[in-house]
């Protein structure tokens, strides 16, 4: 009785104060958003009269304890059902994971991957193609320059990218990152290959956590030259000495509608958190990071990122932000915090949004 009585009175004593929250209560749930999502592997390349299994692999933030679906649809209007089982979990995401065994004689081309979790809908493009159709490519010697880091200072990417019968200068990789108790991968920045298929990219390190090095390849239609597959390096652990800095996160980020009209608003909103001491030390916990600048940023589909913010909005008491931002062009939104007030910068979040 005494122990119930103990366990109300500090239940009224958390809401009277509005402390005690934290992000993961139910109160504080974000939306639920696809986080990430990818095919293993990618591109698909059949062998000649072979069975071939792929993974889809999916990230998931704000669950309610809903379970995603899912359809494969092919470029000759085939459609596949896709069940989702549960394969990870994270303080503020949850892994998934389908499994799909394409047979012979399937259609080659561009495949999709539509994936629904509660309101959000995101679409995932791969290629399905024989192991002619273009030549393959791999990534090596990748690795992080230097490591251990303190917190904030200067971390060098490189590596090589390489392949039997194309000249590999000019090409674009795509670096990306995991912090190491979450789930989910974040384009961070990209390079540019030297004559001899190296890249190297200089950033500020944010926390620990996994690097890799990602090139899409070339187009089968590309001209000049043999068109190329693309690939991945091995992800990278990243270790980092403690500093003076906290580190700060997005725990949630939507932009719905996913599909919408040319000209129509699409609402931004999520929620920045960042670490806070415990007492002993070295405990700490995630609260509300409240009275920051978050900025928007866009990509259209097959192209760059803006070069200036395309929208600015400020967290409220309970970390929470919304933005209201026109959608033009089919593409990729971002959101990042630039890190202030004794924050470090937070890994940024992505969402893809249709214009029909």
């Amino acid at each position: 009785m005494l122990r119930l009585l103990l366990l109300l009175w500090t239940s009224t004593l958390a809401r009277l104060s509005g402390g005690g929250r934290r992000p993961g209560d139910d109160r504080d749930r974000d939306p639920a958003a696809v986080e990430y999502a990818e095919v293993v592997p990618d591109p698909v390349v059949l062998e000649r009269g072979a069975r071939t299994p792929i993974l889809i692999n999916l990230v998931t933030s704000g669950s309610a304890g809903e379970r995603p679906r899912g359809v494969l649809e092919g470029p000759d209007g085939s459609r596949a059902e896709l069940g989702f089982d549960r394969s990870d979990k994270a303080p503020y995401e949850e892994g998934w994971r389908a499994e799909h065994v394409f047979l012979p004689g399937i259609a080659l081309g561009t495949w999709r991957a539509v994936i629904e979790y509660g309101a959000a809908v995101h679409e995932l493009e791969f290629s399905v193609e024989d192991a002619e159709e273009r030549d393959p490519t791999t990534i090596v010697d990748f690795r992080v320059v230097a490591d251990p880091v303190e917190e904030d200072a200067p971390i060098t990417l490189a590596g090589f990218l390489k392949a039997e019968r194309s000249r590999l200068r000019d090409r674009r990789v795509v670096l990306s990152f995991r912090p190491e108790d979450a789930l989910a991968w974040s384009e961070i920045a990209e390079a540019w290959t030297g004559e001899d298929g190296d890249f190297a990219v200089t950033l500020d390190a944010r926390e620990p956590g996994w690097w890799r090095a990602v090139y899409y390849g070339t187009p089968r239609w590309s001209d000049g030259g043999r068109p190329l597959r693309g690939t991945r390096s091995e992800a990278v652990f990243m270790a980092m000495r403690s500093g003076p800095k906290t580190r700060s996160r997005f725990s949630g980020y939507t932009a719905l509608p996913s599909s919408t009209s040319a000209g129509k608003l699409v609402k931004h909103s999520g929620r920045l958190i960042h670490e806070t001491p415990l007492d002993p030390p070295p405990g700490v916990e995630w609260v509300a990071a409240a009275s920051r600048e978050v900025t928007f940023w866009f990509r259209p589909a097959g192209g760059s990122w803006s070069p200036n913010p395309v929208g600015r909005a400020t967290t409220t008491n309970n970390g929470s932000f919304t933005k209201k931002l026109t959608a033009s062009r089919s593409g990729e939104w971002q959101v990042r915090y630039g890190g202030q007030s004794g924050d470090l910068k937070a890994t940024p979040k992505n969402r893809q949004v249709k214009v029909r």
